[in-house]
Parts: C-alpha cells; structure tokens; sequence
C-alpha cells in the first residue's frame, strides 16, 4: 500500500513538472511571437528580478545591459586579435620582401645563412635560424647526424612545426629553443638542405600554423644552392 502511495505521489509531481515545462513553453511561445509585450507592459518590465550571483538579483533591464556589455567587450577583444595578427603578417611580409631582394643577390650558403639569420631576427618570437645544406659529399656525416630527426619527425614529408625532444634537437638548436619549424628541401626527390627556425616559446610553432611563408622560403633556397635545377 505504502508503495503504491509513493507511485502515486512520484506520478503526480512528474506531471506537474511536465506542466510547468508546457507553462513555460507558452511563455516563450507568446514572447517570441510578440516582442512588443514589454513595450505595452512597461510596470511589468520594472518589476520582473533575475538572479544573479554577484548581486543577488537584478532587474530585466540590467541584466540585457549587462549582456550588451558583455558582447560589446568581446568583440573589441576580437578586433584587438585581429589587429594584432594583422600587425604580425605585415612584419612577415616586409621582412620576406626585404629576404627575396636579398637572397637573388646571394653567392653561396654562407651569404644565404647570413641572410636568413637577419631575417629570423625581424620575425617576431623566432630566435634562431640554421640552414643546413646536404649538397657538399663533405657534409655526408652531418646528413647522418640528422636521419633520427628526418626519420622520426620529416618521414614523408617535408615540414615538421612543433616541438623535439634533447636527442632530435642536438645538432641543431641550443636547450634554450623550445619550438621549432623544420623545412626539408629537396630536389627531385633528393634532400638538398634542412632549413630550421627555433623559437624560445613552447607554442610559437604549431602544427595548425600556416606554411606558406616556408614553402616560399624553400624555393628561394633552391634557387641560391641549386641554380641549375632551377633554370632547367
């Protein structure tokens, strides 16, 4: 019997939840369907209270301010970032505008590393750049030096953005650089250089960042180490 008394009881507040669920439905309904209803009911509009956890409860109006500020606040945020990341690509472009002048003139590696070390100072949140070239018979040893790295992290393909462990990293940056972009630039299938850019970030180079700007740059290091295969 007691059983059956709390079957009941559970029954009959689920049916009324279930009506104040229709209720407010219909609420909802109307107020969409009118959206003049607090211009015609203005006493009604300075009466209704929100909670509200910071101040207890707040009117209706109050509240619609407070969410007002809230959007207003976060698209000057948005505008702030994209300003900001407008900024960044305007740095970049100068600078490899500047690097394109200046790598058409270059002779050899060591005039293309000069080069590309002046240009990784003017990027912002890179602090070291190295261009290895796998070109010279001489350099075979240090290309074994790398085949951990271009094993592990360049295996069929040829750009890696993020960050390497002490071993991978050894003969390229000091501990210091904690994030790196590598470009493996090859010539008909043949590794020609590895061009690296290391960062004192965690997360300034990440796998999602775009790739053009290093594409580009590999191209132009082809042109300096390998002039023929280009013209050809």
């Amino acid at each position: 019997m007691s059983k059956k008394s709390d079957s009941n009881t559970l029954s009959a507040a689920e049916l009324q939840t279930d009506e104040a669920l229709m209720q407010a439905a219909l609420v909802v309904d109307h107020l969409q369907q009118n959206p003049d209803f607090f211009l015609q009911h203005p006493r009604l509009l300075a009466e209704l209270r929100l909670p509200h956890q910071q101040k207890g409860s707040i009117s209706l109006v109050e509240r619609q301010l407070e969410l007002q500020r809230g959007k207003i606040n976060a698209l000057e945020e948005e505008i702030t970032r994209l300003m900001g990341i407008a900024r960044h690509n305007e740095v970049i472009f100068r600078a490899l505008n500047q690097l394109h002048v200046e790598l058409m003139q270059c002779q050899d590696a060591q005039d293309l590393q000069q080069h590309l070390t002046t240009f990784s100072k003017a990027m912002p949140g890179v602090h070291a750049c190295q261009l290895f070239s796998f070109l010279d018979e001489t350099t075979k040893p240090a290309y074994q030096d790398f085949e951990l790295l271009l094993n592990r992290r360049l295996n069929h393909r040829q750009l890696y953005l993020g960050r390497l462990n002490q071993e991978e990293q050894q003969h390229i940056f000091p501990t210091n650089i904690h994030s790196v972009a590598l470009q493996l630039i090859k010539v008909q299938d043949k590794p020609l250089a590895l061009l690296a850019f290391g960062s004192e970030q965690d997360d300034h180079f990440q796998p999602e960042m775009d790739n053009l700007f290093l594409e580009h740059l590999a191209e132009l290091v082809v042109r300096v180490l390998c002039p023929a295969h280009h013209a050809a």
